[in-house]
């Protein structure tokens, strides 16, 4: 399919949407600090039932589809000024104090800018990688103490972080609970530019001032730190906190990437090898296809998610995280290596080196895929066995039905090519063949014995299913949005849009077969079998 981009339409128009993707050569603005009248919230709507969870039960929410807009025309116009600020001038800790950025997820009434998940997200990739971890573990602290905290710690606290003071987030101090309601700290952590330090231990948390530890070299060590109950938060739950933290993560790799490849591209379009321009083989057509392919397909799964977060109380979103994270770390670490290939043995240089080891120290923080596949597959299949429903057709209905799955046939019952722009009709057909299957294959698999969360590979599969379910979901939606309300080069949107959903095809089919079937099983004991040979020499 990557036959599409041919060699004339990438050479003239993709190198135009590369500028508008990649580009970091923007216009630098003053310093001001941005300090914008309170813009109307988000209206919330109520909980939802989880989308991704939900389709572990039969369904899928085609609402989804329509890759609704989060933010209203108020906070998009304050956002886009906000963001024209914020480009290029966030390389320093100083420049996002002035800027008042430290104050993003902090309410109006204690001074802050009360940004939602999604305005935040945008924000977030526009900070370099030497600012990026000192304003994460900032907005994660400040996220804890304003859900958890007393009324006299956030009105304490806030405001003054508000004003830029910088709190910074840690987990490997221990603490001991005291007789007299106070709690002592032992442990080590790295110094920092913060001022304050919350210290999280099991569901408890503690903020302490910096002045209180002792500073050797690097490190702050915390020994018989005695910290007082006004300073202590309990009864923390910081899941959901975490699973924002892990966007703003993705978000912040997605930066990264684009100056990769805009670093890339350029050096592509100045080489020449054998005789012949460099962006004239096909192979670098591919690759940097590809690269521009992952970069919005996991911006399409961010924002997708962060609708969901803003705009309904409660959402729940840990598979989508988890699903955005995984498909994050595939896609970013697949095209590191492609990328890499373009430049030739030893020809790798600056500033390529210096971006590419910053990627490689954002991806050592995302969960590893082993992890991440349990969890989406346990998670799923807990859901199942908690929500599942029987279906309320009729035994002739659900016989035909079973019978065209059978001949990999089945009856596209879902539609949801009604709910995009026609020109994607047939891609559509294609997500709803995946996800039929899928729900198919979690029937025959729950028929036959072996829907267990200790059947690792069988998680596995089902994990990378919903993956891949949830990137065509969300790329066919922003896809046909785009194409819908006329946004400058959509065409190209909706040629992205077809390779993720046939690629996406290529790959599942031969992995929902094996689920159904169930042959899986078959090559799990042959590979356990060889593994024990192997370890028990």
């Amino acid at each position: 399919m990557l036959s599409v981009l041919n060699r004339h339409v990438f050479s003239k128009t993709s190198f135009r949407y590369f500028a508008r993707c990649a580009s970091s050569d923007q216009q630098s603005f003053s310093m001001a600090k941005v300090k914008a009248p309170p813009v109307p919230d988000i209206v919330r709507k109520p909980p939802r039932v989880p989308f991704l969870k939900s389709l572990y039960a039969g369904q899928y929410d085609v609402e989804v589809l329509t890759y609704p807009e989060t933010l209203n025309l108020e906070r998009h116009k304050d956002l886009e000024s906000r963001l024209q600020l914020v480009q290029n001038n966030c390389t320093q800790t100083s420049n996002v104090q002035q800027l008042g950025l430290f104050s993003m997820n902090i309410p109006y009434h204690s001074s802050g800018l009360n940004l939602t998940v999604t305005e935040m997200s945008r924000i977030f990739e526009h900070f370099d990688s030497s600012v990026f971890k000192s304003v994460f573990e900032h907005t994660i602290s400040v996220d804890i103490i304003k859900t958890f905290g007393t009324p006299q710690q956030k009105s304490k606290y806030l405001p003054l972080f508000a004003s830029g003071a910088v709190c910074s987030f840690h987990e490997t101090v221990k603490a001991s609970a005291l007789p007299n309601q106070s709690w002592e700290l032992n442990g080590s952590v790295n110094n920092s530019v913060s001022t304050f330090m919350l210290i999280v231990d099991g569901s408890n948390a503690f903020i302490v001032e910096k002045d209180q530890t002792t500073v050797t070299g690097n490190n702050l060590h915390l020994k018989q730190l005695n910290v007082l109950k006004e300073n202590t938060i309990e009864n923390i739950e910081i899941k959901n906190i975490l699973n924002n933290g892990k966007l703003y993560k993705c978000c912040g790799l997605i930066k990264s990437l684009k100056s990769i490849l805009q670093i890339t591209v350029e050096n592509v379009i100045k080489k020449e090898r054998l005789g012949d321009k460099l962006r004239h083989y096909d192979s670098v057509i591919k690759t940097l296809s590809k690269a521009l392919i992952n970069i919005y397909t996991i911006e399409s799964m961010i924002y997708l998610t962060t609708w969901m977060i803003d705009g309904f109380d409660n959402a729940d979103v840990e598979l989508e995280v988890a699903s955005t994270e995984m498909y994050t770390r595939q896609a970013v670490t697949t095209t590191l290596r492609d990328l890499k290939s373009l430049y030739g043995r030893g020809s790798i240089n600056e500033p390529f080196l210096s971006k590419y080891n910053d990627v490689d120290n954002l991806l050592v923080n995302l969960t590893n895929n082993i992890e991440l596949s349990e969890f989406i597959g346990s998670c799923g299949v807990d859901y199942l066995n908690k929500f599942g429903c029987e279906s309320n057709t009729s035994f002739l209905v659900s016989a035909f039905r079973k019978y065209k799955m059978k001949r990999d046939d089945p009856s596209l019952i879902l539609g949801l090519q009604q709910y995009l722009h026609p020109a994607l009709m047939h891609t559509a057909d294609f997500a709803e063949y995946c996800v039929l299957k899928f729900q198919y294959g979690l029937e025959m698999s729950k028929t036959n014995g072996h829907l267990s969360i200790d059947n690792k590979i069988l998680m596995e599969l089902l994990s990378k299913t919903t993956m891949h379910i949830y990137a065509m979901t969300a790329v066919l939606g922003r896809a046909s949005r785009s194409y819908c309300t006329g946004i400058r080069y959509s065409d190209l949107e909706m040629t992205i849009a077809e390779i993720v959903v046939r690629e996406s095809y290529a790959t599942l089919k031969p992995i929902l077969e094996d689920v159904i079937s169930g042959s899986y099983v078959a090559d799990s004991s042959v590979y356990q079998s060889f593994a024990e040979k192997l370890l028990n020499r």
